[in-house]
């Protein structure tokens, strides 16, 4: 299917999937163990759109998934599609994601968001909005999930792996917890970023062993971005 006509059908599918699944998320949240419903909810969701996109993925290392341990999840982030690839990718492990505080105004999708106990992230706030953002992940961990952050902080537009920033790093540091340092491969020739078509295609997910709190906090960031770095450019066509 060429680009923009896999666009044309995808995003008015998406939206109406919007609708439905995150109306089924924001009801499941009101039912008693809230994040399972509409965990599934989501799920469904991201099936939904990677299908419409045309995009499969295959996913190495599971066995280094320990979804019994609260931990933060380090990735590099390529496209809008990791996010659902991500999601599907880690299950068993169930996690929440940072999200701007400027997605909790968009209409509707602020509510499921909410719902949902994602974090809410206010980047004007400073050292206040750093206790704000431990506060929830340690609500986010009391309910047996875990975090995922991308490192660079947003999606890289030049096919490679940018400079990771500390915030990850001072999260889990503050909490003592472990990290799990995943690379993403192929999203950003899927739906390359800035480009409203999508091209469709596969993606690898590359989970890597988890990193115990040890060393100071820099030297943890340079571990994981090396570890991730060096595995996207070995991997990346």
């Amino acid at each position: 299917m060429v680009p923009m006509l896999r666009a044309a059908v995808a995003y008015p599918t998406i939206a109406l999937a919007t609708l439905v699944l995150g109306g089924v998320a924001v009801i499941g949240s009101w039912m008693p163990l809230r994040w399972h419903v509409s965990d599934k909810a989501a799920a469904l969701w991201c099936r939904v759109l990677l299908a419409v996109a045309g995009v499969r993925f295959e996913v190495e290392g599971r066995q280094h998934l320990r979804p019994e341990v609260p931990q933060v999840v380090v990735s590099n982030h390529l496209s809008n599609l990791d996010p659902m690839i991500h999601w599907l990718a880690l299950q068993p492990l169930h996690y929440r994601f940072l999200a701007k505080k400027e997605v909790y105004r968009i209409p509707f999708f602020g509510t499921v968001v909410k719902s949902m106990h994602m974090v809410k992230v206010d980047r004007q706030a400073g050292r206040v909005g750093f206790e704000d953002i431990n506060r929830q992940v340690r609500d986010v961990f009391d309910l047996g999930l875990s975090l995922l952050i991308y490192g660079e902080g947003t999606r890289s537009r030049t096919h490679d792996v940018r400079e990771f920033k500390k915030g990850p790093f001072i999260i889990a540091k503050a909490l003592g917890a472990p990290i799990l340092p995943v690379t993403i491969v192929g999203t950003e020739l899927a739906w390359p970023p800035g480009d409203w078509r999508m091209y469709g295609g596969r993606a690898t997910v590359i989970i890597h062993p988890m990193v115990e709190q040890e060393g100071s906090l820099a030297d943890m960031r340079a571990r994981v971005e090396s570890t991730i770095r060096t595995t996207y450019e070995e991997r990346a066509e």
